[in-house]
């Protein structure tokens, strides 16, 4: 029994540090979808072709002949789950492209509210006051960031920001149901699914050296490395604290665009950033002191 409560407590550490290290990596994401110049769909088809050449080339070099019996193993819903993560995608680029980029992270800033009344319903898994609270204060803290650029927001942007919380709960919440390893060859599946959906779309393929430059950083390193440690999280943690978790981005997207661009945030929103990452922080220090209580 002992035994069994220190992994229950060692998996809790690790599904916290995949994620927070996933959306760290992340965090440049959407600099890199400003600063390339193709068109939406081109840039999509090479973000998603890329992502399953890189993941498709580490599930070679690490399981060489059984790569495809992992292709093979997630089945219907794992098939279902790559494609939500194509239209995942694919809503994200979309609200890059047609409004703020502060805008779309505050909107998707609502995944962890919909991935707590998820997991309440269909997996009976109520997340406790202490996550209630962190998430309403964290959705909270951002508006209050952002709350001067939604008033100018296009509604294209808007909704596909808005899509893309959902789905993006969804995903969180159908892969902590399945509990299972197959999060990287998922994404690789994914990758393969939105470069054929985009490929009629898509512009010319050849891009400019600049382009190339960003979207290798982009396809070959952000995406795949990312994504497979963020949706490898909710094997060992529950959906909303890893939705909790990609809030992050919200703070480090907008400064990261500010760096670079010189789109100088708010004084807002060193304010609201301070209590967001402190709230993130506290919430994290009192989930893995709780576990640690509970389990060993």
């Amino acid at each position: 029994m002992p035994q069994q409560k220190k992994r229950l407590a060692n998996d809790h550490l690790r599904g916290l540090l995949l994620a927070i290290v996933g959306i760290l990596i992340l965090s440049p994401d959407s600099l890199l979808v400003r600063l390339i110049e193709a068109d939406q769909w081109t840039l999509l088809f090479w973000r998603g072709l890329l992502t399953f050449v890189t993941l498709g080339l580490y599930l070679l070099i690490a399981h060489g002949s059984g790569t495809l019996k992992r292709f093979l193993a997630f089945g219907l819903t794992g098939l279902i789950i790559a494609a939500l993560f194509a239209l995942n995608t694919t809503l994200f680029v979309v609200s890059i492209r047609h409004t703020a980029v502060a805008n779309t992270l505050v909107l998707i800033s609502v995944a962890p509210l919909f991935a707590a009344i998820f997991s309440s319903l269909f997996l009976g898994e109520h997340a406790p006051p202490r996550t209630w609270i962190a998430t309403l204060i964290s959705i909270l803290s951002i508006f209050y960031i952002m709350g001067e650029g939604l008033g100018s927001a296009s509604l294209v942007g808007d909704s596909a920001a808005l899509g893309l919380a959902l789905t993006m709960a969804v995903i969180l919440t159908m892969l902590r149901a399945r509990r299972s390893r197959d999060a990287v060859p998922i994404v690789a599946c994914s990758g393969l699914m939105l470069a054929l959906v985009v490929y009629p779309f898509s512009g010319p393929l050849l891009l400019s050296d600049g382009d190339w430059l960003f979207m290798g950083i982009l396809g070959l390193f952000v995406i795949p490395v990312s994504f497979a440690f963020t949706l490898s999280a909710p094997k060992y943690l529950p959906a909303p604290e890893v939705g909790l978790v990609f809030l992050l981005e919200t703070v480090l997207g907008p400064y990261l665009v500010w760096l670079v661009i010189g789109e100088e945030p708010p004084p807002a929103t060193l304010v609201g950033g301070t209590v967001l990452v402190v709230t993130l922080a506290v919430h994290a220090a009192i989930s893995l002191r709780r576990s640690s209580s509970a389990h060993g």
